[in-house]
This record gives C-alpha cells, sequence and structure tokens, in this order.
C-alpha cells in the first residue's frame, strides 16, 4: 500500500486545481515562508477526517475554502482527494486503488466519498484503524507535534505505541462491548423486577378467571333458555300473524275484480279522449295553415318590391364603372411611357460601372506586390533584431557569471582571513574552558548534599499524603455503595410509579372512572378514590388486611349517592365495565360491634384499631372491619373461630382469614390483594431514596474535608519537590555545563583540524576561479562583434523597407479614389431600379383595376335582368295562394261540429268510473285495519329479535331455522321459565365479575414466558460479552508486548545510529498492567548521564523523536510518512545524519518532507516547489532528479 496522488481545488491558498503525484522514495516540498507548502499536510489530514480546525491552523473549519484574493474571488467549496495504491490489499476493500475524498462547502454542509460513493466518517477511520494512517498517528509528524510527544505524559504518550501494535481497534470494541454490558447489566435489574411484578399479579389474577369461567357457564345456560322460550313466543306470533295475512289477501282479490272493471271503462274514456284530442289538434293545424297562407301573400307582395328598388341600383353601379374603365386607360399610357425612359438610364449607368471595377483590379494587383515586398523586409528585421537580443542576452549572462566568479572569490579571500583569525581564537577559548570546569565540578558537590537533605523531607510527607488518600478511597466506596443502592431503589420506584400510572391490576370498570374523575372537564364528580387509596395499616398487617378486604380493595367511595349514580350511568353509557361503589353520606352505621379488650394468647388487635384513615374517611374502617380481629396465626384463628358474642372475621399476619360460619380463606384469592402493599412500599422507597440522599450528603462533606487537607499536602510536597527538581536542574545544568566544555573543547581542537584544511581548498579555489575568468571574457568579445554585424544589417533593411512603404500609400491612395466612384455609381443604379420597380407596381395595379371595372358592369347587367324575371314568377305565386285560402276555411267548419259530439260522449263515461271508485275505497279501509294487526305483530317478533340480539348477539331467525325439529309441546315451559329466574339469581350473587381476567390470564402467562426468555437472553449475553473482554485483553497484550519490546529493541540501535553513540531506553510504568501502563522514555547522548529527554535540548529532542518514529516504523512500517518541517531546529551534523536515516528507510515505506534545507533536498527523488506568483494564490512546480544527478548530491 502507498500513496499514489493527492488532488485538491479550493483548498485554503490552493486556487486552482492542483495534483501532486507520489513516486516511490523520497518525495519533497520545498518554498519560501509563506507559500503555503504546508497546506499540502493540512489537505492529507483535512481528508482523513481532521475534526480540529486549530490543527489545520484555522479558526474554524469553514477557513479552509479558498478566501480569495485581491484578483479572485472566494470560492464556494473545497475539495481534496486522496489516491492510495491498494495492491497488496492492506486495506479491507476489494479495489486496487482507493480514493478517498472529503468536500466542505461554504454553507457548512460536508461529505466525505469513497471511490465516489458517498460514506461516512467513521467508514474512513475504521478503513485505516491499526495501519499507521490518519489526521494523529504517527505517519504524519509535524514541527509542533515534536515537542506535544516528548511534553506528553506517560500515560498519553501510549496512543503512538498502540497504534504501532494494531490494538486500537481492540480498544474501541472494548470499550463499545462495556457500555453494552453496563446496559445488559441495568437492563437484568429492571427486568427481574419487573418479572416480580408480572408473578405477584399472576398469582392474583387466576382467581377471578376462575370466577369468570363459573361466570359464563351460567350465562351460558341462561342465554340457551332464553333463546329457546323467545323462540317459542316468536313461533305463536307467526301463526297468529299468518290468519290475518289471509283475509288481507281474499279483500284484495276482491277489489282486483273491481279494479278490473274501472280499467275497461277508463280504457273507453281514454279512447275518447284520444279522439277529442285529434280533432281539436286537426282544428288547430287547420287554423295555422290559414295564418301560414296570409303571411306568404303579405311576404311574395314584399320580395316584388325590393327586386324593383335592387333593378335602379344596379343600373347607378353600371353607369359609375364605366367613367371608372375611361380613367384606368389614360393612366396606363403614362406608366408604359415612364418604364421605357428607366430602362434605357440603368443601362447606361451599368456600363460605367465595369469600366471602372476592370481598372480597379488592375491597382489592387499593383497594391498586394508592395505589400508582400513590405513584409518580407519587416521579417528579416524581426530576425536580425531577436538575433540581437539574444546575443546580449548570452553576453549578459557571462558577465553575470563573470561577476558571480569574481564575487565567490573575494568571498572565499574573506573565508580565508577569517578562518586565520578564528584559529588564534580557538587557542585562547580552549584555556577558558579548561579554567570553568574545575569550578563547576565545585559547584556541583555543594547541589548533591541539599538535594539529600530535600529528599528526606518529601518521603515523610508522602506517607502523610497516602494515608490521606486511603482514606478518600474508603469514602469513595462508601458513595459508590450507597449510590448504587440509590440507583436500584429510583429503578423500583419508576416501575411502581409506572404500575399506579397505568392502574395496574386494577378491573376495566374501575380503571375508567379514576380515570374521568381525574379530568378538569369530567361528567363525573365527588369521586373519593379506592378503598385502598384511602386506608392506611402498617407493614406488619397488609397481608392481614388486604386478606380480609378482597375485592372491596377497589370499591370506588364516592361522596354521595348523587356521585355514585353519575359514575353508574358513564359506565353504561359508555360500555367499559363494571364496578361497585359506597357512597359516604350512605355508609350505615355497623350493628355489631367488637370488645375493646381481648386477652387470649395470640391476640395482636381489632382491625378498626389497626387501620388509620383520614378524619373524613373514618366511617370506612368502621364499615369494613367492625367485626374483624387480627391474631399471630392460623392456630389462633381456628381455636377462637365463633367464640364470644357477636359475628366477626378473624386474620391473621399471613393473610389467612376464618370468616363467620366457619369459611376459611386461604393463600391468594383476588389480583388486587396487592394494591395496599404495592402503595405501602411506594412509600417506603421514597423515605430510604429521602434517607441515602442524606447519608451521600454527609459522605462528600466528609470527602471535602480531607480532599482539602490532601491538597495542602499534595501542595507541600509540590514545593518540596520543586525545590528537589529546581536542585536537579541545577545540577543538571552543571553536569551538562560540564559536558558542554568538555565537547567545546573536543570541538575546538578539530574545528582548528578543519579551519587548516579548509585554508588549504580555498587557495586551490581561487586558482579556478582565476582561470575560469580569462575564458569568459573571450567568450564576451566573441558575441560583441556578431552583435555589431547583425545592427548593421538591420539598418539597411529599414532603409529599402521606408522607400516600398511610400510607393505603397501613394498607390493606396489611388485605389480609394475608384472605389468612391464606384460606390457613387453603385448607388444611382440602385436608386433607378427601385424607381422603376414601383412604377412597374402601379402599372400592374391599373391593368388589374381596369379588369376588376369591366367585370363589375357585365355582373350589374346579369343581376337587373334576373331581378326582372322574379317579379313575374311571384306575380304567379300570390293567385294560388288566395284560391287554397278558400278550400281551408270550409274544412275548419266541418271539424268543429265532430268536436262538440265526442265531448258529451266523455262526460257519460266519466260518471261510471265515479260509482266503481268509491265502492273501492271501502274495501281498502277494511285492509288498512288488518295490516295494522299485521305490523302489531311484526312489531312484537322485532322487538324479541332486537332483544335477542343486544343480550347474546344471535338472530332469532337463524336460530329458529337450526332448531326446527325440537317439539315445542314436549317442552314443560313453566320449568324453563322457573330455571331461567334461579340462574339470574346465581348471577347476581356472584356480584362483579372482571370477565377480562380469563384473556389477562392468558397475557400475563404469555408476558411471564417472553419475560423469562428475554432475562436469559440477557444473562447469554452478559456472559458472551465478558468473555469478549477478556478475549480483547488477552490478545490486545500478545499484540502490545511483542510491539513493545521490538520498538524498544530498535530504538536504542536507531538512537545511537543517529547520535553516534550514547544508549536510550524506553520504560514501562512499574506496578501498573501493561494494558494500562503510561511510558517513559530516557535517553543519554554521549559525553551525557542518563536523563529525561524533557531536559534535552531542542535539536537533541527533536533527534529523539526521530529516532523514536523511526524504531516504531521498524517495528511497523506506515504505508507513507510525513515530516513537516522537523528538520528546522536540526544543525549540520545532525541534518547528514538525519538524511542518512531518512535514505535507509525509503525501503520500508515512502516519505512526503516538507523542508527548508538543502541538505535534506539532496535525498529527495521528486521536488515539488510551491510559489505564490500571484498574491494569495499557491502555485505548484516540479523537479524530477536523474541517477546521476542524485550522485553528484
Amino acid at each position: 500500500m502507498k500513496m499514489k496522488k493527492l488532488e485538491f481545488f479550493g483548498f485554503k491558498s490552493f486556487s486552482d486545481r492542483t495534483t501532486f503525484i507520489f513516486e516511490t522514495g523520497i518525495t519533497v516540498v520545498v518554498g519560501p515562508n509563506g507559500c503555503g507548502k504546508s497546506n499540502v499536510v493540512d489537505a492529507i489530514k483535512w481528508i482523513l477526517g481532521e475534526q480540529s480546525a486549530k490543527s489545520l491552523r484555522g479558526n474554524e473549519m469553514s477557513d479552509v475554502i479558498f478566501n480569495g484574493s485581491t484578483k479572485r474571488s472566494s470560492m464556494g467549496y473545497a475539495e481534496a482527494s486522496l489516491t492510495i495504491l491498494n495492491d497488496r490489499e492492506v486495506l479491507p476493500v476489494e479495489y486496487k486503488e482507493v480514493c478517498i475524498t472529503r468536500r466542505l462547502y461554504a454553507s457548512g454542509e460536508s461529505e466525505y466519498l469513497l471511490n465516489k460513493q458517498v460514506c461516512r466518517l467513521k467508514d474512513i477511520k475504521e478503513l485505516f484503524m491499526d495501519t499507521g494512517v490518519g489526521a494523529s498517528c504517527y505517519s504524519i509528524i509535524e514541527q509542533g507535534r515534536v515537542d506535544t510527544l516528548l511534553q506528553a505524559n506517560a500515560q498519553e504518550r501510549r496512543f503512538v505505541f498502540e497504534e504501532a501494535a494494531g490494538i486500537s481497534k481492540y480498544k474501541s470494541k472494548k470499550k463499545e462491548t462495556i457500555v453494552k454490558l453496563g446496559k445488559v447489566e441495568q437492563n437484568l435489574l429492571r427486568l427481574s423486577d419487573i418479572i416480580e411484578e408480572v408473578q405477584k399479579q399472576l398469582r392474583s389474577v387466576k382467581y377471578q378467571a376462575s370466577k369468570a369461567r363459573k361466570y359464563n357457564e351460567y350465562n351460558d345456560r341462561l342465554k340457551e333458555l332464553r333463546l329457546k322460550f323467545f323462540l317459542r313466543k316468536y313461533k305463536v306470533f307467526h301463526a297468529e300473524m299468518f290468519v290475518v295475512i289471509e283475509q288481507i289477501d281474499q279483500l284484495e282479490n276482491k277489489g282486483q275484480e273491481g279494479n278490473a272493471e274501472i280499467d275497461n271503462l277508463q280504457e273507453k274514456r281514454d279512447g275518447l279522449q284520444r279522439s277529442l284530442d285529434l280533432f281539436v289538434s286537426d282544428l288547430e293545424k287547420s287554423q295555422i295553415n290559414l295564418a301560414n297562407i296570409d303571411a306568404k301573400i303579405i311576404n311574395t307582395d314584399d320580395r316584388i318590391n325590393f327586386n324593383k328598388k335592387t333593378i335602379e341600383d344596379l343600373n347607378t353601379q353600371k353607369s359609375r364603372h364605366e367613367k371608372q374603365i375611361e380613367i384606368l386607360k389614360s393612366k396606363i399610357l403614362g406608366a408604359e411611357s415612364g418604364i421605357s425612359k428607366f430602362i434605357a438610364d440603368l443601362k447606361e449607368i451599368t456600363d460605367d460601372i465595369l469600366q471602372k471595377n476592370s481598372s480597379l483590379s488592375l491597382k489592387e494587383s499593383e497594391f498586394e506586390q508592395y505589400l508582400f515586398e513590405c513584409d518580407a523586409l519587416q521579417q528579416k528585421i524581426e530576425e536580425n533584431k531577436e538575433n540581437v537580443i539574444d546575443i546580449l542576452h548570452k553576453e549578459s549572462v557571462l558577465q553575470n557569471e563573470t561577476g558571480s566568479r569574481r564575487a565567490e572569490r573575494d568571498t572565499i579571500l574573506h573565508r580565508r582571513v577569517k578562518l586565520l583569525q578564528r584559529q588564534e581564537t580557538v587557542s585562547s577559548e580552549i584555556e577558558r574552558i579548561e579554567s570553568e570546569r574545575r569550578v563547576l565540578a565545585e559547584q556541583r558537590d555543594e547541589i548533591l548534599q541539599s538535594i539529600e537533605s530535600f529528599e528526606s523531607r518529601s518521603s515523610r510527607i508522602q506517607e502523610r499524603l497516602q494515608g490521606v488518600h486511603i482514606q478518600i478511597e474508603t469514602i469513595n466506596d462508601t458513595i459508590n455503595t450507597k449510590q448504587q443502592f440509590r440507583s436500584s431503589k429510583e429503578s423500583r420506584l419508576e416501575i411502581l410509579e409506572d404500575l399506579e400510572i397505568r392502574y395496574e391490576g386494577i378491573g376495566i370498570g374501575v380503571k375508567s372512572i379514576l380515570e374521568e374523575g381525574k379530568k378538569e372537564d369530567s361528567e363525573i364528580t365527588g369521586i373519593c378514590g379506592m378503598v385502598a387509596d384511602l386506608i392506611r395499616v402498617e407493614k406488619s398487617y397488609v397481608s392481614a388486611i388486604e386478606a380480609v378486604l378482597g375485592d372491596s380493595a377497589q370499591i370506588i367511595v364516592t361522596e354521595s349517592v348523587k356521585d355514585a349514580i353519575q359514575a353508574i350511568d358513564f359506565l353504561k353509557e359508555r360500555g367499559k365495565g363494571y364496578a361497585k361503589f359506597l357512597p359516604l353520606d350512605h355508609i350505615k352505621e355497623a350493628k355489631t360491634a367488637l370488645a375493646s379488650g381481648q386477652d387470649f394468647s395470640g391476640f395482636l388487635g381489632n382491625a378498626v384499631d389497626l387501620v388509620k384513615a383520614q378524619e373524613h374517611f373514618s366511617p370506612l374502617v368502621e364499615y369494613f372491619f367492625h367485626n374483624v380481629i387480627i391474631v399471630e396465626d392460623f392456630e389462633t384463628a381456628l381455636s377462637h373461630a365463633n367464640n364470644g358474642n357477636g359475628v366477626r372475621f378473624i386474620a391473621t399476619r399471613a393473610g389467612e382469614v376464618v370468616q363467620p360460619g366457619g369459611t376459611i380463606l386461604v393463600g391468594s384469592s383476588d389480583m388486587q390483594i396487592g394494591l395496599i402493599s404495592r402503595k405501602m412500599e411506594l412509600e417506603s422507597v421514597h423515605s430510604e431514596l429521602e434517607k441515602v440522599k442524606n447519608d451521600i450528603e454527609h459522605c462528600v462533606r466528609q470527602k471535602e474535608v480531607r480532599t482539602q487537607e490532601r491538597e495542602s499536602l499534595a501542595q507541600e510536597l509540590n514545593e518540596v519537590t520543586q525545590e528537589i527538581d529546581s536542585k536537579n536542574m541545577l545540577k543538571v545544568s552543571h553536569e551538562n555545563d560540564l559536558q558542554k566544555r568538555e565537547f567545546k573543547a573536543v570541538e575546538l581542537r578539530d574545528e582548528q583540524e578543519i579551519n587548516e584544511s579548509e585554508i588549504y581548498e580555498i587557495n586551490e579555489q581561487v586558482e579556478s576561479i582565476n582561470e575560469k575568468e580569462e575564458k569568459l571574457s573571450d567568450e564576451i568579445r566573441m558575441l560583441n562583434d556578431q552583435r555589431k554585424d547583425l545592427e548593421s544589417q538591420v539598418v539597411i533593411s529599414d532603409s529599402a523597407k521606408g522607400e516600398k512603404e511610400s510607393l505603397k500609400s501613394q498607390l493606396q491612395e489611388e485605389l480609394t479614389e475608384i472605389k468612391v466612384v464606384i460606390a457613387q455609381k453603385e448607388e444611382r443604379r440602385e436608386n433607378i431600379s427601385m424607381s422603376l420597380k414601383k412604377l412597374e407596381g402601379e402599372l400592374q395595379g391599373s391593368r388589374e383595376e381596369l379588369a376588376s371595372s369591366y367585370h363589375e358592369v357585365e355582373a350589374c347587367s346579369g343581376k337587373v335582368t334576373e331581378g326582372e324575371e322574379e317579379i313575374v314568377r311571384y306575380n304567379t305565386v300570390i293567385e294560388g295562394l288566395r284560391s287554397e285560402k278558400v278550400s281551408l276555411e270550409n274544412s275548419i267548419k266541418d271539424l268543429r261540429i265532430k268536436q262538440n259530439e265526442c265531448v258529451e260522449q266523455l262526460t257519460d263515461t266519466n260518471r261510471q268510473i265515479e260509482e266503481y271508485s268509491k265502492e273501492q275505497k271501502n274495501q281498502e279501509l277494511e285492509i288498512n285495519e288488518l295490516r295494522m294487526k299485521e305490523n302489531e305483530y311484526k312489531i312484537k317478533i322485532s322487538g324479541l329479535e332486537e332483544r335477542i340480539r343486544e343480550d347474546y348477539h344471535v338472530e332469532l331467525s337463524q336460530f329458529k331455522t337450526e332448531n326446527q325439529e325440537e317439539d315445542d309441546e314436549s317442552i314443560d315451559w313453566n320449568s324453563v321459565s322457573l330455571e331461567i329466574d334461579q340462574l339470574k339469581g346465581k348471577v347476581e350473587r356472584m356480584g362483579s365479575v372482571n370477565l377480562e381476567a380469563i384473556q389477562e390470564l392468558e397475557e400475563l402467562e404469555n408476558r411471564e414466558a417472553h419475560l423469562l426468555n428475554q432475562r436469559e437472553d440477557l444473562e447469554t449475553s452478559e456472559n458472551t460479552l465478558k468473555e469478549i473482554i477478556k478475549k480483547i485483553n488477552l490478545t490486545s497484550r500478545e499484540l502490545f508486548e511483542k510491539t513493545f519490546h521490538d520498538i524498544k529493541n530498535n530504538f536504542r540501535v536507531i538512537f545511537r545510529k543517529l547520535f553516534g553513540g550514547g544508549k536510550a531506553d524506553i520504560i514501562l510504568e512499574e506496578g501498573v498492567d501493561i494494558l494500562d501502563a503510561g511510558i517513559e522514555i530516557v535517553a543519554q547522548p554521549p559525553g551525557k548521564e542518563l536523563s529525561s529527554i524533557t531536559l534535552f535540548s531542542g535539536g537533541e529532542k527533536v533527534m529523539t523523536t526521530i529516532a523514536l518514529l523511526f524504531a516504531i516504523f521498524q517495528s511497523k512500517p506506515s504505508p507513507f510518512c510525513i515530516l513537516d518541517e522537523v528538520d528546522a531546529a536540526l544543525d549540520e551534523n545532525n541534518i547528514n545524519r538525519f538524511a542518512m536515516i531518512l535514505k535507509e528507510f525509503t525501503s520500508l515505506s515512502d516519505f512526503l518532507v516538507i523542508t527548508h534545507n538543502k541538505r535534506t533536498m539532496s535525498v529527495a527523488d521528486v521536488i515539488y516547489g510551491i510559489t505564490m506568483e500571484e498574491a494569495g494564490v499557491s502555485k505548484k512546480i516540479s523537479v524530477k532528479f536523474k541517477e546521476d544527478v542524485k550522485q553528484v548530491a
């Protein structure tokens, strides 16, 4: 896997789309300060998911978008893409090339893409996890991160080692697993409480379900008998109704015969009416035809008059058109004369234009020749000038090189003078250093004595601090224990409150009343609550009181009988189940009361003394418990049953009850038994939570006191430690000063030898420069002679070009004059052509108008003839119409006589129909009375059907069909009626029955089974998660141990290689698990004592960090490494070592280096330069070295 290509657009100072191609080996990015070269590193970090704007050297993430410059506007978004070659399938994807893209818009929206497919940041991080690649991994080292890595504490420094060991994903997985485990344990705790509550409800619901089944058995038998009883009534009503229906049929048959006679008379009447209608219709038609004939006569007279007027108008139009024809003939003759004149002028002008165009062509050919000759001369002049400029440039280059050589010689000579002076200074410096070393050794011995005194005092303070720390840990454990207890109680409180809110364990009817009573706009008022809500009892007597109450615990108490009736009506209207009510104003005083004192063994008290309630509700206590005593155990209850005066109930602590008459109630009998217990437990949990809260606050105050004491001791210890550190630093400073002086003396002696060698090399360089300067002077003289020859040729060509330009200008003036004359002639010809076309158009119009006038004259003559002929024809028509009118008037008289005869016959028929109709109405009244009887039977039958439908949801007609074979006569209906009354009594005596109990029992059993399965699944999950954590710890420990030892050995070797000796080590924190232990780095450069790297110089810190980085790389190479100006603090010797080790590691990884150092550049395979030619806009330039150039470097 390797980094192949980086491409970005609109990112920071890179406005244009910029691409970096990364070859195998070392790629270096160089450029002046502020040009934007570090933005290349920022782009890679940004692509890999960096979320900190400060890490990208900005205030907010939108700062990465190009913000514009003096010449360019800001961009709307920034985009960067990094292409990774995945040829070895290191990344867990199927692609050979992986392209990661990040895009940020100015609106704040951003997106990640993996091979152009949208993905999440989490996908990117998981893709590179444990590869050493990432925004904050060891593959990217910046100048600021060197100090961060060195100054980090021992714990924070683990991150780099964990990434190299490849356990980051295991730590992430472990963290997720621990969170899941915590949730599973919390869910198990809550689930156990819920299961306990469900099982308690399940025990209670079983009794109600049994009672509901008995109720259903009675109800089913009652339904069967009532259906049979009602079916018998149904059959009787049907039989009586059929007799009435037969009487109706007889009367209806008789009525049908009368209707037939009436139909015959009506048919006769209809025939007469049709004849009468026909006579009336014929009479109306004849009268209409007569009116039409009169209208036609009048209309024909009008047409004759109209034709006469039209003939007069046509004669007038014919005279006007004949005059127009004479005018148009004269106009046509004038137009034909004008056209002949225009054609002659047009021919003359066209011949003149052809002559001028021929002359113009000759002049233009001559002008083109002059133009070609001028261009040739100009081209020659330009070529000579360019040659002159080339020679001048070469002269300038040679003169610059000559100046450089002279400056180089002067610099070298100046360097030689400096070296000679330095040799004298070095000798005196060596003598001074030896004197200072003796003084520093004496001061160091005094500091060591002071350090021993402070360390003794520090030990005493640490012992006291350890004691206080143990006390604080004890308090913390106490707080944690109490907080766990509080969490458990809060969880229990949440369950109990949820049960209260949902009215769990309460009948549907009771629940409906309680919910409705809480509403502000409730239809019912005066609801005080259930009996269980209004009484209180000590915890030890709760089971006894609940057993005595039984179902009565959920009786609803109201203020008055009126309030109870409102609630009952509400339940009936809504159909929401059953409920019992007890109005406070309707409670009667107890008829019997128990003696206030009892003397037998095991007696605990009268229930009325043990049960408490508010004064307003005190009658409830007397009502329910006036004849109840509480005893210790079941044996005592049995031995004292029915002893003494009055009927009484005896209840035990465990909840057994001996009822009057000897009935014994043992065990859970009703699901409501737990209502009072639940409310008591709610109060108890609230009290316990308040107490544990106070205990935690007390512990916190104690912890604050101990913490203040610890802080005071810690401050004192810190002051002593600071003194020790100060003395140690002073000791180290003195030792460093001693070592520095030793190294300085060695360096000065080495410098003397180097300076002598350099003076010898300078003398040789001066001789070489003198020789090169003579060669450059000869080349400059030769170029000067060539330039003078070319300049004389330019003057000659320029003179010839001037003469040609003069002749060309004269010819151009002649061409212009000819073109002006031709243009004037063309304009004149155009005007004549337009006038000719206009006159031809007028001539054509006149000819068309003349033809039209001839046509109009002929048309008028034809229309006059037609009008005269039509007048003759209309006179003939009028004569015929007058004869037809006389015949029609005679026909109308005959029709009126026939009409009167038909009217008389129709009157006689209507009288007969009226007599038959009266007889039919009498029969209909009799039928209506019978139909009323029929409807009465139908209503009775419908009432039976509706009652059965409402009570049992059964159709009686269907039930009759299914029971047709049963013999009603064999049944004793009196016995059936008696059994029905008995069953009704049994159902009523059962009282309120929770019919939903059967379904509730099934639901609770299913819920219990489901919850038990859930608990089993959670326990399995808990064990699985613990096993996963165990495996993760084992794998992580093995990977970390191996990687740590590899890095440790590599670090020792690479440190000695970079420093030319010395030793270094990586140490794990003692007494701590290897997965949590911090990491310390100690080193001893040559000539120094072993110490922490925080005391090193800047260059030593960088070199140590580089050694650590390459030790990690050698253990687990990252596909690529990015170094951003990490060599800035290195001197020349260290730079050489850095470059050497960098080149050595190219076999393991590719490197991208941001640098200013020439020595670092010399080992590069590819150099990218970053410039800022345009203010605010970075630009890339690149150079690829060849092997021979690299060898010279």
